[in-house]
This record gives structure tokens, C-alpha cells and sequence, in this order.
């Protein structure tokens, strides 16, 4: 057994710039995705302004991190960068939400656990500050969509610019319905979706069908996703005639970066996951009002999960490869409840014929 490290005092800035290749190295042995070592360097940042920056990690204690926290509670989220994000009734929002709150913790939680590791501290904060709960998803919660939405929501981009002359920022809709497809259809993460290059559609080595390279997804596997023809053409039709260029006013290294992205904004750059947000909230308003419903991107991805397993027939093993799941287990959490699935289970078994 290995002696622990001796003591070594170490400032909160560094002990966060040490840390960062710590998360760089896990990701690059598949224990951590980029988006989530991304979202703990942000949030870590964040905490070496609250902290101080000068100030001795060992110092540190449960209250000065549960005050830095309230702060973090009352602070703008961050995805809302030129509006404000509006409460249920259009009121002021709260500040970071139950989740993000929770994922800071989480980031910091883990910084003072290796620095303890490394003879950085010589006693953890952690325990002394209170978790933050996140309630969970109530028995019966739909997040996902019906089969009838789902196609709605897939015909809103074609729908909406029949005999219509568009703003600029409207005449996406090809791009617009082959994002919908593939959220609706694959099921994909909205940072694989983003993180998607125009290479990445190709032949399949063994089935000679088109297919998605995923790459480095969650805990840095990849797979590749079936698509369908229609799914194809579309793309297709939005990389020849629909796809912006970017700005010549760009970097090098952005426009060449824009040029491999799969899919863009008006403007010409590598979408984001935001990007993706605010374009499924705007087709979900588009939708006719008997089969409208509030719906974000992950809601798509247990709708693509669940019509895969119920309507389509196919196997959880099967689902999970597509979903990019490395335990079938984690495969039933996307699948949303139905009142009338084992009453079809029934009637389709051969032996109840």
C-alpha cells in the first residue's frame, strides 16, 4: 500500500489548473466525456472567482463553499447569454437551476477529493456542505413523444415555409427536418449532434447501408447509427443547396472547423447545443395545437427510444447501440411508460394467436 503524499500547501487556482489535465486525462482513457470535463472546467473556474484564487486550498471550508454556492443560486445561467431567461409567468428568472447547482457541487466535490489524494489538503470540506437534491422524474412523466407528435413535429420545417416568403433566418427548414429526423429517428446526444462531421455520413463497411459515425460520445466510445433514405436525401439536399458558408471575416481555424461541421447555423459556424434548443423550441411551436406539446432535444431521444422498442420491434440490446448505452439497463430509463404496451406485447405473440 502506498504512503499517503506528504502535505504540500497549494493555491485554489492552481490546485483547479492541475486538476484540469486530471479531467483531460480521464476523458482521454474513455472514464469521462469531453462535454462533461467542459462543464466541470467551467464550473470550477467559476469556483476559483468565488473561492479567491490566491487564496490556500487547505484553508477552505464547508461554509465559505456553501456561501459560493448560494451565489451560484442566484447567479444568470450562463446558456442565456444575450436574453434572460423568463420564469413560468414571464417574470425575472431565479438564477442556475437545481441541476446546474448540483453539477457544480459535484465538479467541486471531486477537485477536493484528488487534491486530498495529492497531499493538497489535509482534511475534505465536502462532507460538511450540504448535497443539493434534485427531485426526481414522477412514475408516469412523459418526456418523450407519441408516434402522431413526433410526425407533426418532423413536418413543421416544410409545413411552415409552404407559400411563404422567409427572413434570412428562417430558410434552414431542410437542415431544421434532418436535425428533427435524427433526434427523432437515432436518438442521438444534442453534443454528438453537434460534434458531427460531414465524413461521418458514409457506407457501412459490412452492411454497404448509409450510416452516422459517432464519435467519442459519452465515456469516449463510438458507433455507428443507421439512417434512413429519407434521411439521406436530406442531407443531401441541405449539403448541396441550403448549407451556409461562414463568414470571411473568420478565423482559419473556425471557417475550416465550420467547413467540416455537418450541420450550421445562418451563419455558417459548427451549431451548438443551444442552437439545437432554440430551433426545437421554435418547430414545437409550429406544430398544430391538438398535438402540440412542450418537448427539449433529450425528450426527442427517449421518444426515439421509445418508438424503437415499441412501434419498431427492435431488441433493447439493439437500442442501447444505437443510443450509444454501454449497460442495457440504462436503455429502459428512455423508455417512457404506456398504458396499453403490454395489451400489444399480448396480441403480437405468436402464442396468443
Amino acid at each position: 500500500m502506498a504512503a499517503p503524499k506528504p502535505f504540500t500547501p497549494i493555491s485554489v487556482a492552481e490546485a483547479v489548473h492541475r486538476y484540469r489535465d486530471a479531467l483531460h486525462l480521464r476523458v482521454a482513457t474513455g472514464a469521462l466525456s469531453p462535454a462533461t470535463r467542459d462543464a466541470y472546467v467551467r464550473d470550477l473556474t467559476e469556483a476559483a472567482v468565488l473561492l479567491g484564487h490566491d487564496k490556500t486550498l487547505d484553508d477552505v471550508e464547508a461554509e465559505d463553499i456553501e456561501y459560493a454556492l448560494v451565489r451560484i443560486a442566484n447567479a444568470p445561467d450562463r446558456r442565456y447569454t444575450r436574453t434572460r431567461k423568463a420564469g413560468p409567468g414571464g417574470e425575472a428568472p431565479a438564477g442556475r437551476g437545481l441541476q446546474a447547482r448540483a453539477r457544480w457541487t459535484a465538479a467541486v466535490r471531486g477537485l477536493f477529493a484528488w487534491a486530498a489524494d495529492q497531499g493538497y489538503i489535509r482534511a475534505d470540506p465536502m462532507p460538511g456542505v450540504s448535497r443539493v437534491r434534485v427531485p426526481t422524474r414522477a412514475a408516469g412523466a412523459r418526456l418523450g413523444l407519441t408516434v402522431e407528435q413526433a410526425q407533426a413535429l418532423q413536418e413543421t420545417p416544410q409545413a411552415s415555409a409552404a407559400g411563404k416568403e422567409l427572413r434570412a433566418d428562417q430558410r434552414l427548414t431542410v437542415r431544421d427536418e434532418v436535425i428533427l429526423r435524427l433526434l427523432t429517428e437515432t436518438g442521438p446526444r444534442v453534443a454528438e449532434l453537434c460534434a458531427a462531421n460531414v465524413d461521418d455520413v458514409r457506407r457501412h463497411e459490412l452492411t454497404g447501408g448509409p450510416v452516422l459515425r459517432i464519435r467519442n460520445g459519452k465515456g469516449g466510445r463510438s458507433r455507428d447509427v443507421p439512417l434512413s433514405a429519407t434521411l439521406v436525401e436530406l442531407l443531401e439536399t441541405y449539403q448541396q443547396h441550403e448549407r451556409p458558408t461562414p463568414p470571411a471575416t473568420d478565423a482559419e481555424a473556425d471557417r475550416a472547423d465550420a467547413a467540416r461541421a455537418l450541420l450550421v447555423t445562418i451563419r455558417g459556424r459548427r451549431m451548438t447545443a443551444r442552437d439545437v434548443q432554440r430551433m426545437v423550441e421554435r418547430r414545437v411551436k409550429q406544430m398544430p395545437a391538438e398535438l402540440r406539446r412542450a418537448v427539449t432535444p433529450h425528450g426527442l431521444r427517449h421518444t426515439a427510444a421509445t418508438v424503437l422498442l415499441r412501434q419498431a420491434g427492435a431488441d433493447v440490446g439493439t437500442v442501447a447501440d444505437i443510443l450509444g448505452h454501454s449497460d442495457v439497463g440504462t436503455t429502459s430509463v428512455y423508455l417512457d411508460p404506456s398504458a396499453t404496451a403490454a395489451a400489444e406485447a399480448l396480441q403480437r405473440s405468436p402464442l396468443a394467436q
